[in-house]
Order: structure tokens, then sequence, then C-alpha cells
């Protein structure tokens, strides 16, 4: 039986997920302010799991394939089109590894940009919302939630500073969008959370009938063999 290598094993997995958050993109959850269509779908529930399982070379690669698709296709790479997948790629990249430089210190430099922009200044409580990301750093994670928590937040901090310095938004909206987001990252986080334990167990079910295939091609080796 032909053998899969563990690097082809990670690239089919990464597209498969890719392909899965693409589909997922149906699926609305939320409007984001300030866009005349940009919407938060169910893929960002899905496209943080590719540094789960991926990890983060693989995380990369989709994200280059993600621009590379939409400069073939349409000549350009737009802002809507960074403003999603940087911060997802900064969501797999969080749960890909145990970092300092994705886990600390990114949300806590999104922090000094957010203050520093004239809006963001008179808005900066908004940005205390990155404290939590910061504060999971320092504690051990054994609950899946608490890893989607802060990769949902520090997403969230790269896409909003983005969004802030492209963006006119006043203060008082963003002031006023706290308890959306409050809302939203943690239906991401429990999202997140349902996605991973599906794919988990959707995972161990192809690996038993993998190892069932397995056996039953070498018994009828074996019994071929006795028939000789």
């Amino acid at each position: 039986m032909m053998h899969v290598s563990k690097k082809t094993k990670i690239g089919l997995k990464a597209v498969f997920l890719g392909l899965l958050a693409k589909l997922a993109t149906v699926f609305k959850v939320s409007f984001v302010v300030g866009s005349q269509m940009a919407l938060f779908s169910v893929a960002n529930c899905i496209t943080p799991l590719v540094g789960t399982f991926c990890g983060a070379t693989a995380a990369g690669a989709l994200f280059l394939a993600h621009l590379l698709w939409h400069l073939l296709m349409y000549k350009t790479v737009s802002l809507g089109i960074l403003a999603f997948h940087v911060p997802g790629l900064c969501a797999s990249l969080y749960l890909a590894k145990r970092s300092s430089a994705i886990r600390f210190f990114l949300p806590a430099l999104c922090m000094a940009l957010f203050i520093a922009h004239p809006i963001g200044g008179q808005a900066f409580v908004y940005s205390f919302f990155w404290f939590i990301p910061m504060v999971l750093y320092f504690f051990p994670q054994r609950l899946f939630f608490w890893q989607a928590l802060g990769s949902t937040f520090v997403a969230h901090a790269v896409g909003s500073v983005i969004w802030l310095y492209t963006v006119p938004m006043t203060a008082s909206v963003w002031l006023g969008l706290m308890p959306v987001v409050a809302a939203e990252r943690l239906l991401f986080a429990v999202g997140m959370v349902i996605m991973y334990r599906v794919i988990v167990v959707s995972r161990q079910v192809v690996d038993q009938l993998e190892q069932q295939i397995l056996a039953s091609g070498s018994a009828k080796t074996t019994h071929g063999y006795d028939a000789r």
C-alpha cells in the first residue's frame, strides 16, 4: 500500500482546512462596522486551526496562497483581504507555537499603536481587550478554550489596528463596539473549540479505518503466502 509522508499529510490537512474555511464564509456571523460589505463568518473559527493541526509553516503557506489567488484573479490585493487574512495568520501562529512574540509582544504592540492614533487614544479602553492574550501567556492552558480565546483576541488586535489606520471611525463608535466584541469573540472561541473537537474525532475515525484497512491487507498477504 502506498505510504503517505508526514509532510504530505500536513499539506493535505492545510488544504482541507483552507477549503473548509472558504466554504464557511457562506455562514455569516456579524457585520464589520465601517465597511460596505465585509462580514465575519464561521471561517473565523476554522482558519486559526491550521496552526493547531498543521503548524506555522503551513499557516504561512496558506496565507501566501490566498494572497496569490487574489492577485491572479483580481490583479490586486485589497484592504479587505489583508484585514481578514493577516489577523487569521496571526491567530494561526498563536496556536502553532507558544511564542512570546505572538502571544505577548504582538498584542502589546497593537495596544501601543491603537492608543498612539488620535482616534484610538480617545477610545483607549477598547484596547484593554488585548490584555487577555497577554495575561494568558503566563498561565498554562490545559483547556483548548483558553488557547482559542487568546488566539481570537490576537486576531482581533491585529485586525482592529489595521482597521483603525485605514477606515475612518469615531471614538464613540469604537467604544460602542465593546459589548459586541465581547460577545463576538466569545462566540468565535466556543466555535473554535467545537470545530477542534469535530476535527479530532474525525481524525480518530479516519485513523481507525486506516488501521483496519492496513490490517486487512496484511491478513490477505499472509493468507496468500500460506496458500503457497
